[in-house]
């Protein structure tokens, strides 16, 4: 893990998309409402987690699971060839949305819980849940983040990284880095209606 990398790193979103986004339904979207098709848009969704010790701490992902066409639970717990589940801890998720839109309400609102206390999420404050211990590389915490990825017709990708604090971040391919769209709350009582972000409705950038 590179010094200072303590969220996801967009080379693994990258390696990501390129299996996500190769799935059947994946790219499926009405061009005329730029709507999923109920029945053939489909969200596919994987844990992103690291694993390992202090010294030696490596970026991972579950196997990819099926969603419908505006939806995907991702596992919140993962078994890892390597390492003890003590020695594991799930930092987010990753899925695709199959018309490049934002993050939705759901998606902001679902994190990693505490593996004692499964009703309780350290999202408050970016923690990752204990496992016991924290996750950490060297002095460094690994923050919490989930991932979302899409592909536009033009065939240019769009990738967009949030926090449970709800910053939403999107990757500049001409800039390099990541640029923050706005801080975004899941509106709870209607959880199909976009989240309230501080500027209003979120603006991908395009490049």
């Amino acid at each position: 893990m590179p010094a200072g990398d303590n969220s996801i790193p967009i080379e693994l979103i990258r390696d990501v998309a390129d299996a996500l986004l190769k799935r059947p339904g994946a790219q499926t979207c009405d061009p005329a409402t730029l709507r999923p098709i109920q029945g053939l848009s489909t969200e596919y969704c994987a844990a992103v987690y690291v694993s390992g010790g202090r010294e030696a701490l490596s970026w991972r992902v579950s196997e990819p699971v099926r969603g419908t066409g505006d939806r995907c639970s991702a596992p919140q717990q993962v078994q890892d060839e390597d390492y003890p589940a003590s020695r594991v801890w799930v930092v987010g998720f990753i899925h695709n949305h199959p018309c490049g839109s934002p993050p939705s309400s759901v998606d902001l609102l679902a994190w990693p819980t505490d593996a004692f206390d499964p009703l309780t999420a350290m999202a408050v404050v970016r923690l990752v849940p204990g496992n016991p211990a924290p996750a950490l590389f060297k002095e460094l915490a690994i923050e919490m983040a989930s991932a979302l990825v899409a592909e536009r017709m033009d065939g240019s990708r769009v990738y967009l990284r949030y926090f449970p604090t709800g910053e939403v971040e999107q990757w500049s391919e001409r800039r390099r880095r990541w640029i923050l769209l706005g801080t975004c709350a899941p509106t709870q009582s209607h959880l199909g209606s976009e989240p309230r972000c501080t500027n209003g409705p979120l603006r991908l950038l395009r490049e």
